[in-house]
């Protein structure tokens, strides 16, 4: 195994017993080098360990929990380098799911890129997955998202356009109509409220 065993996989094993009596020695191997990897990418390795619990949890045998932790670890890779060392791990976690969904890194980029410190895109990240999952597709998604940002919307506003285009989908709508008409409406919330942005 390699060192990082004693660091942070073998803090965990330690901490709950159950992974080394439920994982293999190879996959507990493998683990434990695509944590080191990550690390050396300066990429969070907890959301690494989350993905392991969660495959336990699932009932997941060693392998495939290998390759899932390894696939995220890409995708996490990916968003790194697009968005820097100043995004948080949650922003990292959310653009690996949006990388999941397929949407290319180099749009995350953009959308960091424009916003800049100012915000937080956690949520936005993460709703742009869920409306690529639902059948938008990957460049409407992304447009209609960073319309959001670029108008300074607030993530209450994100996620009522996440919703609107949820039902709408679900009621018939094509999902590329959905998001399109939706986000005409709600990138327009922000400045039709200047009042409530001055209270916040």
């Amino acid at each position: 195994m390699t060192a990082l065993v004693a660091g942070a996989f073998g803090r965990a094993e330690a901490q709950d017993p159950r992974i080394g009596n439920r994982l293999d020695a190879p996959s507990r191997k493998a683990l434990s080098a695509l944590v080191d990897s990550a690390r050396a990418q300066g990429i969070p390795v907890e959301p690494l360990m989350e993905k392991v619990y969660q495959g336990l949890a699932m009932g997941a045998d060693g392998s495939r929990i290998v390759v899932a932790v390894r696939s995220l670890t890409v995708e996490m890779a990916n968003a790194h380098r697009v968005l820097g060392a100043v995004a948080t791990t949650d922003e990292l976690k959310a653009a690996a799911s949006a990388v999941h969904a397929g949407v290319p890194a180099v749009e995350l980029g953009k959308m960091k890129k424009q916003s800049g410190l100012r915000r937080s895109l956690t949520l936005p990240f993460t709703v742009l997955a869920d409306i690529v999952s639902r059948g938008v597709p990957v460049q409407t998604a992304a447009n209609a998202i960073r319309s959001l940002v670029g108008a300074g919307a607030h993530d209450r506003d994100i996620s009522e356009f996440q919703r609107n285009v949820q039902v709408d989908i679900e009621k018939g709508a094509q999902p590329k109509a959905a998001a399109e008409t939706r986000v005409k409406g709600a990138v327009t919330t922000p400045a039709a409220r200047p009042e409530k942005r001055e209270q916040e």
